[in-house]
């Protein structure tokens, strides 16, 4: 017996309807009744029933008038029309809606019976598939993550409540019309994950020859207009060819780790970068100078009788030169220069793309721009400067070793000054 299913007959001639609706009865515990196409509408309204078996031609309102109605309220409707020789004029318009069956009288009570079985079996499949996508979801819920099922093509197919509040829609074909793909969501970031190259149908391909830990997204958040940071997992389906993607948020985890990043590559006194963060900068721009050939100059400058500051004054007031002269030379600092303090009273500088001669220029302007500021206490200071310029052989300590044999020589030759390596 098929039980659970709603259907709604139509039929205006009462010995058939009284004959069908026997085995209906038996096909359905639910059946509703009409004798023409306005009674079966309004049933239809009433009751919302799963499939809808109708005669063509009757009064009031024939079967395709009411079937046109039922499929403007909804369009995947099942509707079996019952129909006479005499009515193949009306196929067509039947045709155009896309009806389930058609069966001619006398009615062959097992065909329908078939036609039935196939549509109820349809909606417990459409049934279950609506079931496990809900059972899922809630299963979603009691996590914080976002998760996205793609399909072979990289399309997203299934989301979790929170990815779709995350990007402030209600469904996933909003997603689809709003923002297209995924990737190119993904936000630019030194410590981020950004696909290379056009498009974006390879960046799980992408994603996956990084380590694990190193497959970080950032995202912006639409709600809070702030960039969030995603830690990415893949699981792949083979059977179906579908990628499970979970996006963990770790913004808080990014950011702690970007402030000890910073803590530990700056100076704790003057805020500039340190003597660690710029061994790693030099090491990077020798090798990218022995690989691209980019020139680069380094100068290395200290503060002249520093000691006597600190001795005169003492050392709270040798840390207050310190930090005046580090954001004094900061301001003059080009945003590709790389400024740190090296030590004690020592600064150093990379300038990028700088020939010697054009660094020593750099030089003479930093120590004529200190020469003439009015430090705090109404202090007078003044520095020495050594420069160099990169070479095919050089490494850190050969570059650095020429530029301080240099600032040497500025302090033989009486401090204030500047001086080339040899």
């Amino acid at each position: 017996m098929v039980n659970n299913i709603k259907i709604l007959y139509v039929e205006d001639d009462d010995a058939i309807r009284e004959n069908t609706k026997k085995p209906l009865k038996y096909f359905s515990s639910d059946l509703f009744v009409a004798s023409n196409g306005k009674e079966g509408l309004e049933l239809y309204k009433q009751h919302k029933p799963d499939i809808v078996i109708s005669d063509i031609k009757m009064p009031h309102m024939d079967g395709i008038t009411m079937a046109k109605h039922i499929k403007e309220e909804n369009p995947k409707q099942h509707i079996i029309f019952i129909t006479a020789h005499s009515e193949r004029n009306y196929f067509m318009d039947a045709i155009e809606m896309q009806v389930d069956g058609y069966i001619l009288k006398p009615i062959d009570y097992n065909l329908l019976k078939s036609k039935i079985i196939d549509i109820k079996e349809t909606i417990e499949l459409k049934n279950k598939i609506k079931e496990q996508e809900t059972l899922l979801n809630e299963i979603a819920k009691f996590q914080n993550n976002l998760l996205v099922v793609l399909d072979k093509n990289q399309d997203i197919i299934f989301s979790n409540e929170k990815f779709l509040e995350f990007f402030a829609i209600s469904s996933i074909e909003q997603f689809r019309h709003k923002y297209n793909r995924l990737a190119y969501l993904f936000l630019e970031g030194e410590d981020f994950f950004t696909p290379k190259g056009t498009g974006d149908k390879h960046w799980i391909e992408q994603i996956q020859l990084l380590p694990d830990n190193k497959r970080i997204v950032s995202i912006l958040d639409i709600n809070s207009f702030l960039p969030k940071a995603f830690l990415v997992t893949l699981n792949f389906v083979e059977e179906t060819n579908h990628f499970i993607i979970l996006f963990n948020e770790i913004t808080n985890i990014a950011i702690e780790k970007k402030e000890f990043k910073q803590k530990a590559f700056t100076d704790e006194l003057t805020s500039i970068y340190n003597r660690t963060f710029f061994n790693e900068a030099l090491k990077k721009e020798i090798a990218s100078f022995k690989r691209d050939k980019q020139i680069f100059s380094f100068i290395i400058f200290d503060i002249d009788f520093f000691k006597k500051f600190n001795d005169t004054y003492g050392h709270q007031t040798g840390d207050d030169i310190l930090i005046e002269l580090a954001n004094l030379i900061q301001m003059h600092t080009r945003d590709a220069d790389i400024f740190a303090r090296w030590g004690g009273e020592e600064f150093v500088k990379i300038l990028p793309n700088t020939t010697l001669e054009n660094a020593l220029k750099v030089a003479e302007h930093l120590r004529e721009i200190v020469d003439k500021h009015i430090f705090k206490n109404n202090l007078k200071v003044s520095c020495s400067f050594g420069v160099s310029q990169v070479r095919d052989n050089d490494n850190s300590e050969t570059l650095i070793k020429r530029a301080d044999d240099a600032l040497y020589k500025a302090k033989q030759n009486g401090r204030n000054r500047v001086e080339a390596e040899i």
